[in-house]
Formats: structure tokens, C-alpha cells, sequence
């Protein structure tokens, strides 16, 4: 029952196959964490479909464990293998799923984005630009402001990168009633504005008032240009493109930790001696402070249920993996537990 051809046989014809199909529907992100899974299975490129089986998948995810490689990434290449193998299946090329019955070690490192900390988070709030002797650090300074709002926005409302950069004053933000209203974002791999990946996208998000207080002064301060008036953070030509958001962020993370483009420059520079490296005490992405959203969120009492329509999520187990354990955790459950032993006030004891 199965047809075996020497052109549409093999694993390479079938994961092109796979890609063309999937693709597609895919962001910049996802492609590229599906391409370093299939890499690992790119020793079957010349074989014969039709001849793997499940224990060779297992051959490869146990020497992935043997090297040292996360369980997200022995779960994507198994998660690769299952869907090119159904594809094949569907088309005649074999009669079996590879990936059954396959599962990582239960000892495969788990690797977590981790929120970052309240010291981290009011870093950001106060973050200043620093001083400027040369033209790269005048831009550079001119521009932290900017990137500051966007890192906010992240911590304070969960919004991803590409729902930011898209934000307009007219259509997503109500600053009288302290709301956003989230209905599309930026696909950086296809270069173009779209709707939400799926209905769970569309929604409306609080603004806390500490952060909704400078959203109105910041919508003053950028109201005498026209990119100004139409975007809430404006890039240098409409939407912040996506080597000026990497600048941007790589601003931020210096002005946080203090380091100048004349610092690095010297570093660099040095031609004898040992090679100085410039350590970053603060180092977290963009996608960190929407974990910290959620498990800043979680630890103040919201439920899963709102905390997954915050963030845009389908289920609510997607939202759960975005809450993190807070570097305070010990203290705050200290507080809580002090609570349930607090002593009885004068009247209950009168009483």
C-alpha cells in the first residue's frame, strides 16, 4: 500500500515537502526553531522514508541527551519527525509515525525563560541616556527614551514586541478609560501588518496607572511629527524595522548597565594585553518582560483564565508556561504564611 518513487521517496523530498506546507503559517521565530530541529535529523536526508522507524528517532534523541541539548529542542526535533512522517503517511510515501511512542529523557535539561527582577524591572523605569562625546552615543541617547516606553509597555501590559511596534494612538489606545485594544501585529518575516495569530489575539488590555501616566505625557512630547501622531512608538520610517529594534534594544541594555559606545570602542581598540571583556550585570530579551507580566500577575492575584486573555493565548497551560518564579518568592511566601498566623486582634480575644 505504500509508493515508492526515487524522487519522492526520501526524508529530504519529504521535509521539503513539509516546509512548503508549513511554513507559511509560521513567524521568523518559529521557522528558525523548526530548521535547528531538523538539522538533527538531517542524516536521513538520502534515506528512505519508507525505512525509518521509531527506534531510529530514538537513536537521535538519546545522543541529543547525550550532548547536552534541552528538552524543548529534543521535543522539537520529535515534533518535526511526527509531522513530516503524517505528511508522508497521508500521501502513500509510508505507513508508519516514527515519532510513536517517542518522548524525551526525563532528564533532558529544561531550559525557562525566566522573568527578570523587581531590581531589573525598576532599572527600566529609571533608566536615564547617557552621556554623549561622539556622534554613535548622541543617537544612541536620543533614542533611549523610546525604547524604554516599549519596554514598559512589555512589563506593565505583556503585549509581545510585534504588537508594539504596531500600536496607534487613533485606533488601539482609549487613554480616558486606561485601555489597549490589541488587533494586530507585525510579521517581521513576511514584512507587513496582521491580525492577531489567532482569536485569542484579539483583546483589551488595562494600562496601570503608573505607566499610563507617562503613556500621556509621552504622547505629548512626540505629538509635533506626524509618524509621532499616528504611532505610539515611532520608528526612524514608520514601524520600528527590525535591525533599528535590535539597535534599540542593544541601547538599552548598555544604558543599564552603563556602557558607552566610547567604552566599547577603547576595548576594541586595545592591541596588546589580554583582551578586556565588558560584562553585563543586566542582560534579559524583549520576551522576558512579558514572562515577568505574567508572573508578576499570577503573584498579585490574577487568575489564569484573565492572565491567559492577557496575553493573547489560547489555553490556559500556554499561559502557565509564561509565569516564572519570582527571585522574592521565599519573602513573599513568608509574608503570606505570616498572614494565616497573625495574632488575634484585642476585640476577638475580649470576645
Amino acid at each position: 500500500g505504500i509508493v515508492v518513487t526515487d524522487d519522492k521517496s526520501t526524508w529530504e523530498y519529504w521535509v521539503s515537502a513539509w516546509e512548503k506546507v508549513k511554513y507559511s503559517k509560521l513567524g521568523k521565530s518559529k521557522r528558525g526553531a523548526y530548521d535547528a530541529a531538523a538539522r538533527h535529523l538531517s542524516g536521513w536526508n538520502q534515506k528512505k522514508i519508507s525505512k525509518l522507524c521509531p527506534l531510529d528517532l530514538i537513536a537521535i534523541t538519546e545522543k541529543m541527551f547525550n550532548d547536552g541539548y534541552s528538552k524543548y529542542m529534543i521535543q522539537m526535533a520529535i515534533s518535526v519527525a511526527r509531522q513530516v512522517s503524517h505528511l508522508a503517511r497521508k500521501n502513500h510515501a509510508s505507513g508508519i509515525d516514527i515519532a510513536e511512542d517517542v518522548r524525551p529523557e526525563r532528564d533532558a535539561p529544561v531550559t525557562e525563560r525566566q522573568p527578570i527582577t523587581p531590581e531589573e524591572e525598576e532599572l527600566i523605569w529609571n533608566v536615564k541616556p547617557l552621556s554623549a562625546d561622539n556622534k554613535m552615543d548622541k543617537v544612541r541617547a536620543e533614542r533611549i527614551p523610546l525604547i524604554r516606553m516599549i519596554a514598559l509597555m512589555e512589563l506593565n501590559c505583556g503585549l509581545r514586541k510585534q504588537e508594539c511596534v504596531v500600536l496607534e494612538w487613533d485606533k488601539n489606545v482609549d487613554l480616558k478609560s486606561g485601555t489597549l485594544k490589541i488587533s494586530n501585529a507585525y510579521s517581521y518575516a513576511d514584512n507587513e501588518e496582521k491580525g492577531p495569530k489567532s482569536k485569542a489575539g484579539y483583546r483589551k488590555i488595562p494600562i496601570p496607572d503608573r505607566y499610563l501616566a507617562e503613556l500621556k505625557e509621552w504622547k505629548d512630547q512626540n505629538s509635533d511629527t506626524f509618524l509621532g501622531r499616528k504611532y505610539v512608538f515611532p520608528g526612524r520610517k514608520g514601524i520600528i524595522a527590525r535591525g533599528e529594534f535590535k539597535f534599540l534594544w542593544a541601547a538599552l541594555m548598555d544604558a543599564i548597565n552603563g556602557i558607552t559606545i566610547s567604552r566599547r570602542k577603547s576595548v576594541a581598540s586595545k592591541r596588546k594585553g589580554p583582551k578586556e571583556v565588558i560584562a553585563l550585570a543586566h542582560c534579559f530579551t524583549t520576551h522576558q518582560l512579558r514572562h515577568t507580566f505574567a508572573t508578576n500577575a499570577v503573584a498579585n492575584g490574577v487568575d489564569v483564565k484573565s492572565l491567559q486573555y492577557l496575553l493573547g493565548h489560547s489555553t490556559p497551560q500556554m499561559a502557565l508556561r509564561y509565569v516564572g518564579l519570582r527571585p522574592t518568592i521565599a519573602e513573599d511566601v513568608r509574608e503570606k504564611l505570616n498572614g494565616n498566623h497573625a495574632p488575634a486582634s484585642a476585640d476577638k480575644k475580649k470576645a
